[in-house]
């Protein structure tokens, strides 16, 4: 392959990023809901949450932000002393810095794979019947 042909193959990595985030910008302009609905979908992830995704560490995650952030393309936000991760951003970034599509994919497939756990009913305090004496 060619360096031409490479520098083509990135830029449609780039574009096929930008178009994916797009889209889901524009799902999210016809919905009702708000963040918490963004939230409960999986479009934001924890560290922990995105390491998982990406089969990765904790630290490799803080990595990535500071690295993308640094190329001016932020992945997350830090609020509360806590990260949150634009899922799609997440993606975009492992397209094109670490492992390309098949990256990508794959931590596409483990978020699927996941979420169905992440997003089940969560009890606020496992010990709250023992507490109140129930």
């Amino acid at each position: 392959m060619t360096d031409e042909q490479k520098a083509l193959a990135a830029e449609l990595d780039r574009l096929s990023a930008d178009v994916a985030r797009l889209a889901d910008r524009v799902r999210r302009l016809g919905r009702a809901g708000g963040a918490m609905d963004d939230l409960r979908e999986g479009l934001f992830l924890t560290v922990a949450q995105a390491a998982t995704v990406c089969d990765v560490t904790d630290q490799a995650i803080y990595y990535w932000i500071d690295h993308a952030a640094r190329m001016r393309h932020p992945i997350a936000e830090k609020r509360a002393n806590v990260w949150i991760i634009d899922t799609a951003r997440l993606f975009a970034y492992l397209a094109r810095h670490r492992g390309g599509l098949p990256a990508r994919v794959k931590a596409e497939n483990r978020l699927r794979e996941y979420w169905s756990i992440w997003s089940g009913p969560q009890e606020l305090c496992p010990d709250a019947k023992e507490l109140a004496g129930g």
